[in-house]
């Protein structure tokens, strides 16, 4: 029985080594993904400081979700945080225009890379990678018009769930999403090279840079070749209220649409639509 005893117990040691030195293995592994670094890309933007620009801003910042993600003013927000997989906080952006230069702020936003080279993670810089000058000028200087506000404190932590994702590939880090990114087919007419510029910096946050369909624990989200079943009434409707044909109330993207893409101009509705009517199909 003592001899019985000893085995189970030199057995329940090994399997403990071993998981000990597997997740070392992990860690290692994942802190490689973590820490590597990417070139910090020069960037020379000029930022306005008009009122109208800084207005501007606003509805390009509400259009593109920031406040979906920052907070409503744009004090930082606890995105998620399950131990097992992760914890990521949206970093206060009123503390953040203050602490970077504007061109690290493009290079954030556009570049996925932080000042010291090291890759974001969720910040959606695949999608604002073809922001132009113009717009995200305007969106920095409407940040930083902002007053200071008292917000989470910045951080990111990896639980073991999520380093074995980050080592399978399943996570990935931003500038990997960048070099990743599959662009949506070429416009079709004059208008529509300005729909698939907002196709491409807003819709392709959900629906994929391709603009094909994504898929995430939260929701799925279709394939924009189905803009062919609607009317532009009908896609204008979508876009103000979030209403899909035959008068189905949409979860995210109701909430979307009536937080952001209502702030759509007409003219850039009636763009969008140009090119997800004939372009995309």
């Amino acid at each position: 029985m003592k001899r019985l005893l000893r085995w189970i117990g030199i057995g329940l040691a090994s399997l403990a080594g071993l998981g000990i030195i597997a997740y070392a293995v992990l860690y290692i592994l994942s802190e490689r993904v973590l820490r590597r670094t990417y070139p910090v890309p020069a960037v020379a933007i000029s930022i306005p400081t008009d009122r109208a620009a800084i207005t501007e801003g606003q509805r390009l910042a509400t259009i593109r979700g920031c406040f979906g993600c920052h907070g409503k003013e744009a004090e930082g927000v606890l995105m998620f945080d399950e131990p097992m997989i992760g914890r990521i906080v949206a970093p206060n952006l009123t503390a953040a225009v203050r602490q970077y230069s504007d061109a690290q702020i493009a290079g954030i936003v556009r570049e996925g890379v932080r000042p010291d080279g090291h890759s974001m993670i969720v910040m959606p810089a695949e999608v604002f990678a073809s922001l132009t000058d113009e717009d995200l000028g305007r969106i920095i200087a409407f940040l930083k018009s902002l007053p200071p506000v008292a917000g989470p404190g910045p951080g990111i932590s990896v639980g073991p769930l999520g380093r074995i994702g980050l080592v399978a590939g399943k996570f990935k880090m931003e500038a990997q999403l960048i070099a990743d990114a599959v662009a949506p087919p070429e416009a079709t007419n004059q208008e529509a090279v300005f729909g698939r510029y907002l196709a491409r910096t807003t819709c392709a946050e959900c629906h994929g840079t391709d603009l094909r369909g994504a898929s995430n624990p939260d929701f799925s989200s279709p394939d924009l070749r189905i803009v062919a079943a609607y009317s532009p009434e009908a896609f204008a409707e979508l876009m103000r209220t979030g209403v899909a044909l035959g008068g189905r109330k949409l979860g995210v993207m109701g909430a979307r649409a009536r937080n952001n893409l209502s702030h759509l101009t007409e003219a850039e509705i009636a763009a969008l639509y140009s090119y997800l009517h004939a372009s995309l199909q």
